[in-house]
């Protein structure tokens, strides 16, 4: 092989290994692949969904009831129990899509928390498309608690709601069997309906 030849394989191969190690210690990804799997400062892997929802409808977060919040669920749940699903992490997303309402709407959330006599209360700030509106208190027992959404996001037909858990606790303090991710509530059922 020619010493030209050589030098120009060996630049092109020194080449190639710079780009892949400058992928590999900066890659280029979506922001939620690089929060979840490369900085982990994220709980929350969004999963696809549709969101289809019918207003006035109670999903249900317990295992095997119908219809159950599957469709709505992008990001933030544990599995579905036999009294609920756990929040997952520092917040969690649903998302509704569905005909646009004229007026506003009525978000009703049955929901216990993750607490004890030192945490008496779990907080949960409610937003819909990133616009506050307010937040819940759920303690040992499941209860229904509501809150407004404006009718310029019911409009929409298409609504995120993020939930914030300003209060969320280790799984590990439930008992010797549950892991470290934190937790907030055990949602039991959650209804959009006109107001």
């Amino acid at each position: 092989m020619r010493p030209a030849l050589l030098w120009t394989a060996t630049g092109l191969v020194a080449l190639a290994e710079l780009a892949t190690a400058a992928l590999i210690l900066a890659p280029r990804v979506d922001p939620a692949y690089r929060a979840y799997f490369i900085e982990r400062s994220s709980d929350c892997w969004p999963h696809k969904t549709d969101g289809h929802y019918a207003l006035g409808t109670t999903v249900s977060f317990i295992y095997g009831a119908r219809p159950d919040f599957t469709p709505n669920k992008i990001c933030g749940w544990f599995y579905p129990g036999p009294q609920g699903t756990w929040s997952y992490g520092s917040y969690s997303l649903l998302r509704f899509r569905f005909a646009p309402a004229a007026g506003p709407l009525r978000l009703t959330l049955t929901a216990a928390g993750m607490v004890d006599a030192a945490h008496p209360v779990q907080r949960v700030a409610v937003s819909a498309n990133g616009t506050p509106l307010g937040t819940l208190q759920f303690g040992t027992a499941a209860a229904l608690q509501s809150l407004a959404v404006p009718a310029a996001l019911a409009a929409t037909g298409d609504i995120e709601l993020r939930f914030d858990y300003p209060d969320a606790r280790p799984g590990t303090e439930i008992g010797p069997n549950e892991d470290s991710h934190l937790r907030a509530i055990r949602a039991v059922t959650l209804t959009l309906a006109p107001a």
